[in-house]
């Protein structure tokens, strides 16, 4: 088995939401409500699942934007959330992040070298020739030329912007890449460039992702492991040819059924009765129940530790 890069174990994390007009008070969201998963190194774990569902408030958390409000997140054995000094400085640039829009996480008053080279410059205090040698390379390494560096991000398609924020990202060498949507505003002949770039990313520099996604066809081409989360919650935890063969729980069952099919002649996919859960109130026991599902104890097997607390409260 593999080491370990990332565990997460019963991750919680509960916003405050003011009283409408009808009530008083505050209320909690629920955006993250007891996650626990974990990513081996070199591999890709996904979370997926419709949206609200918690998938970037758990990466925030990884990255430390948002301070949880239980359970813990460790990376390589060290609890992230007690990092500090140094060793916060160091998280910090082994794990990195990639978002779905890579024109707005970049500053449009700066060139490519500068957007590349910014993280260089604070964290390794790099300039001069090396610098300049260090960001050439990265683009070779991301399918652009070193000539890019004197441009705009403005002055680039969608595709070779986000080949820039991935050089970004690579600049510090990380060991883990967070890959927030990271295709999907893209054009369909574009993303399998970046998806098949990623992959070659990751043999080349020996990187593990966490890769979020609510496109199950990217997530079937690129995981190895994968999540299902229904409102704050993993509803089900298996590898990716697992999940995609037998899938256990009837949300991850729905979810597989909505993917189009090219064929016109097969049916089209029957539609979940009910409403989403809402994480400010939601049900007891697995919050998928409410929409009419049951699951079957004797089906379940070695896998039947993530629906304990469905089957429980049915």
């Amino acid at each position: 088995m593999a080491d370990l890069i990332l565990e997460v174990d019963n991750l919680t994390k509960h916003y405050r939401a003011a009283g409408s007009f009808f009530a008083s008070g505050t209320r909690l969201v629920r955006a993250v409500d007891g996650v626990s998963f974990a990513i081996e190194e070199g591999s890709t774990f996904a979370l997926v699942g419709e949206s609200g569902c918690g998938k970037t408030t758990i990466t925030k958390v990884l990255l430390r934007l948002e301070e949880p409000t239980s359970g813990v997140v460790r990376f390589r054995d060290k609890v992230v959330h007690d990092l500090t000094g140094p060793d916060l400085r160091a998280y910090k640039g082994t794990v990195q992040a990639v978002f779905q829009d890579p024109y707005s996480s970049m500053n449009p008053r700066m060139r490519v070298i500068d957007i590349i080279a910014e993280p260089l410059k604070v964290h390794e205090n790099l300039g001069g020739a090396a610098l300049r040698n260090r960001v050439g390379q990265l683009l070779k390494d991301v399918g652009l030329s070193p000539t890019a560096a004197a441009l705009y991000a403005h002055q680039f398609s969608g595709g070779q912007r986000q080949r820039i924020a991935i050089a970004r990202a690579l600049a510090l060498r990380p060991k883990l890449m967070i890959l927030d949507e990271p295709v999907s505003g893209l054009d369909v002949s574009i993303r399998a460039q970046i998806l098949n770039l990623l992959v070659e990313l990751q043999k080349n520099y020996g990187l593990s992702y966490l890769l979020i996604s609510h496109d199950l066809a990217i997530v079937e081409h690129m995981s190895h492991t994968v999540g299902v989360m229904y409102v704050g919650k993993l509803v089900e935890l298996a590898s990716k040819e697992a999940l995609y063969s037998d899938p256990l729980h009837p949300y991850s069952k729905a979810l597989l059924a909505a993917v189009p099919q090219p064929d016109p002649d097969l049916p089209m996919a029957a539609t979940v009765a009910g409403e989403v859960a809402s994480p400010i109130n939601p049900p007891p026991g697995c919050r998928f129940h409410p929409r009419g599902h049951h699951l079957d104890r004797a089906a379940i097997g070695d896998r039947k530790a993530i629906y304990d607390a469905c089957i429980r409260e049915l």
